[in-house]
């Protein structure tokens, strides 16, 4: 028996050292290679952006994003924010569109209301406006967040914007 033991106690040295030198091999002299994501895109803001009193449509600029699109690719835009209503004393409307391009999207969109009298301290909601697009150049390209309203005491603020491409 004496002999069968040391035979063991060498297979499972052996296969400890072959394990242990494995494991310090892969976790210390190999690099693995990290590569970040090359088509994603984000931009955030934390300030106020006051709402236009006409029909002229502001943009949110601090979060343009430009963006290349390879052939093939399909790409998907995101707009998280925070509208405030902050003056009870009329009919407020605030309305949000994605801008691609220099092209306002009638849709899809954001339209929030609020009416006299209603929530009279104020009112705050979170919004979130997507669009997917499969039908984009290769190339490059811009997107940015238009807003209009009809009262100048609405607001916009903490919003971000991501952009994603992808195959």
């Amino acid at each position: 028996m004496g002999k069968g033991s040391s035979i063991l106690a060498t297979i499972a040295l052996v296969v400890g050292l072959g394990v242990g030198g494995f494991v310090m091999y892969d976790n210390f002299f190999v690099t693995p290679s990290v590569i970040p994501p090359e088509n994603q895109w984000y931009k955030s803001y934390g300030f106020r952006y006051l709402v236009p009193t006409s029909v002229i449509w502001s943009t949110l600029s601090p979060i343009t994003i430009n963006f290349n699109v390879s052939s093939g690719q399909a790409v998907y835009f995101l707009f998280i924010g925070q509208i405030n209503f902050d003056d009870n004393s009329i009919n407020s409307y605030v309305e949000v569109k994605f801008k691609i391009d220099g092209i306002i999207l009638n849709l899809p969109r954001i339209y929030v209301e609020r009416f006299l009298g209603v929530d009279p301290g104020g009112l705050r909601m979170s919004v979130s406006l997507q669009h997917y697009n499969t039908t984009m150049t290769s190339g490059t390209h811009s997107v940015a967040i238009v807003f209009t309203g009809n009262d100048i005491s609405d607001s916009i603020w903490e919003f971000s914007l991501f952009v994603q491409t992808f195959n």
